[in-house]
């Protein structure tokens, strides 16, 4: 290369900006496949955290039956020597006493020939407890593995609700103060009594907290998340997961909402409540607050799913 010569830069094609409205409707796409990932992490997560409370559980059903086993076992390898030195079958009964693992007892069964008929309680109780054991360790260790299967389920659909979360925060800052800020300081007026006012009253008094996807509060909600939190104040417990709040309500017809009613969108992937009048409340997206939307929107219109009622 001469010395002094610049070589002249090879220029990438620039892709072409979206326009204004089609930025808008890819940023709609793009609410509605972190809608549908977010359902899916919650649904891992709660998988995840369901597989380690019962591991949690079998292993303190282990460690329940060593303790039953080992006190059985020491009897029973009493009840082994006594019966060796009576004249006993000599091989086996050291075999016995030195096992200490529930599988190895079971592997020496010719050793409880030797013990007399009257001790026959002890031998069943003991052999039942190896069992026991065997088989609990035997469903521990599955747990682990299913909680491993879990985890790096529920990982995997974080991070693609991330990137499509990137992708959401790079559109929003592009189009900036063209994105309608919604009702975030609209009335949200308590038209419910009993259970349902509370329920509403928790839900309005998050107005203006940001979205954050797979949040439940207290500074910050995602759309079930919101919900879950709601019916929580009045001892009903929904999973963080729309198609469970779906499936926990009755089916009520749009025409019959009331509010404090649960009101799906987005093929089972959005959750808000209704507020009274045509409106909900909503924990809508990446970038925007829990605000106050109408079901008369033209696309809340375009995707509502069904309405179920808990109270």
């Amino acid at each position: 290369m001469v010395a002094g010569l610049v070589m002249p830069a090879t220029v990438a094609e620039a892709k072409p900006t979206p326009s204004l409205s089609a930025a808008k409707k890819q940023l709609v796409q793009l609410n509605d496949q972190v809608d549908k990932l977010g359902n899916q992490y919650n649904k891992a997560k709660e998988d995840w955290q369901a597989a380690q409370s019962r591991l949690k559980a079998l292993n303190s059903s282990v460690t329940t039956e060593k303790a039953t086993f080992e006190q059985l076992h020491v009897r029973v390898a009493q009840l082994a020597a006594a019966a060796y030195k009576t004249g006993g079958e000599a091989g086996s009964v050291p075999d016995l006493l030195s096992a200490k693992d529930p599988s190895a007892v079971l592997d020496q069964m010719t050793a409880f020939t030797q013990v007399s008929n009257n001790r026959a309680a002890e031998l069943t109780q003991f052999l039942a407890s190896a069992q026991r054991l065997e088989r609990q360790k035997a469903l521990a260790q599955q747990a682990a593995e299913q909680l491993a299967q879990q985890k790096t389920q529920a990982d995997k659909q974080r991070a693609a609700a991330n990137t499509a979360i990137r992708k959401q925060l790079t559109l929003i800052n592009r189009l900036g103060s063209n994105i309608d800020p919604g009702s975030s300081k609209a009335n949200c007026s308590i038209l419910a009594t009993g259970r349902a006012e509370t329920v509403l009253r928790y839900a309005c008094a998050q107005l203006g907290k940001p979205y954050v996807f797979g949040a439940a509060g207290p500074n910050s909600f995602d759309c079930s998340g919101l919900t879950m939190m709601a019916y929580k104040q009045i001892g009903i417990n929904i999973n963080h997961y729309v198609p469970n709040q779906y499936s926990a309500s009755r089916r009520i017809a749009k025409a019959d909402l009331q509010p404090g009613d649960l009101v799906f969108f987005s093929n089972n992937d959005h959750v808000g409540m209704y507020v009274g009048n045509g409106k909900f409340i909503e924990a809508p997206h990446t970038g925007d607050v829990v605000k106050i939307a109408s079901l008369s929107d033209a696309y809340y219109s375009s995707v509502y799913y069904g309405a179920g009622r808990l109270v």
